[in-house]
């Protein structure tokens, strides 16, 4: 049975506020982690919240945007994209405690953009699950590229500003390949 439903889209979309409150928050480190919390407890809420209707197969749907013709964007929620979700949201929760410990007692520089960025990541790392096609999957996956790079440069010296352009070069590369392989198909 499919449910047309707004949460799996409010579930992208709160660590992305989230991420914006955090920019608000820079000065207030306790408000700007705070932030970070709130987002991702609600987060895993939402999508907790769509495991009654997918657990006996149901999927829940809801369209983006009909730009294209014949190519909604939308989101698909199914067992397998709430799996990913479930366990992309309670690990931000987890992850969440770790970072917070680790940028306050190393006194890391750029904390605002570390999580500002692993914000945005998780946006697009539940897009990417609940992809309802390749042109939303390769929307959502060329965004959490560009959201994580800054975070594969945080050290900003020699060695991770080159390893994070490589990641750049080499995710862009894959996401370009995968749409050429996706047009190919579908001709």
């Amino acid at each position: 049975m499919e449910t047309v439903s707004a949460v799996p889209l409010l579930a992208v979309l709160v660590s992305a506020f989230s991420g914006v409150l955090i920019l608000l928050s820079r000065r207030l480190p306790a408000l700007r982690e705070s932030w970070t919390f709130i987002a991702a407890f609600i987060k895993f809420g939402l999508v907790a919240s769509l495991y009654p209707l997918v657990k006996n197969g149901g999927t829940v749907i809801f369209t983006l945007t009909d730009f294209l013709p014949n190519a909604p964007l939308f989101l698909r929620v199914d067992s397998l994209g709430l799996t990913f979700a479930l366990l992309s949201s309670f690990l931000w929760i987890i992850t969440s405690v770790y970072s917070v410990g680790y940028m306050r007692a190393l006194k890391e520089h750029a904390q605002t953009r570390y999580y500002f960025s692993f914000a945005l990541s998780l946006s697009a790392a539940l897009g990417i699950a609940f992809a309802g096609d390749l042109v939303t999957f390769f929307i959502f996956y060329e965004l959490l590229t560009l959201a994580t790079y800054p975070l594969v440069a945080h050290k900003e010296n020699q060695e991770a500003l080159k390893a994070a352009r490589k990641y750049l070069v080499y995710s862009l590369s894959a996401g370009g390949l995968m749409l050429q392989i996706g047009r190919a198909s579908c001709r």
